[in-house]
Parts: structure tokens; C-alpha cells; sequence
């Protein structure tokens, strides 16, 4: 694994990281029986905020967008 910056070994920020994954997939229609395991301890964490889940989810959504706009000027 990268290292990565202090503000990355976050707990919280981690797991809704993984929180905003499972709910791209739930929005995709690719839910697994994994992933509804995984939302319901994910959903109990005190940590794991609704603000942070936004976040993480502007942020893929984000990355995503960019990494299409980079595909375009290359072709």
C-alpha cells in the first residue's frame, strides 16, 4: 500500500470511504450480500457521519469526472 498523509490514517474517514462505495453500488444496482453486511456495521459506527459519507461521495464522483475529462483531451 502507498504511504499516505496523516489525514488519511483516519478511521472514520476510511470506513465512509467504504460507506459512499457501497452506496454508489447500491445506486448502480450491483448490491451484493456483502455489501449489506458491511453497510449495517458501517451504519452502527458512531464515527461514520452522513457529512463524511457526502464527502467521499463528491470525492469519487469527483475523481471520476476528472478522469474522464483526461480520456477526452487524450483521444
Amino acid at each position: 500500500m502507498p504511504p499516505t498523509g496523516p489525514y488519511r490514517l483516519d478511521r472514520s474517514w476510511r470506513k465512509s470511504r467504504i460507506a459512499a462505495r457501497i452506496l454508489l453500488r447500491e445506486s448502480a444496482g450491483r448490491l451484493t450480500p456483502r455489501d449489506v453486511r458491511l453497510a449495517q456495521l458501517l451504519a452502527a459506527d458512531k464515527g461514520v457521519t452522513s457529512r463524511l459519507i457526502d464527502q467521499a461521495i463528491h470525492g469519487i464522483r469527483g475523481r471520476t469526472y476528472q478522469l474522464e475529462l483526461s480520456r477526452r483531451a487524450a483521444a
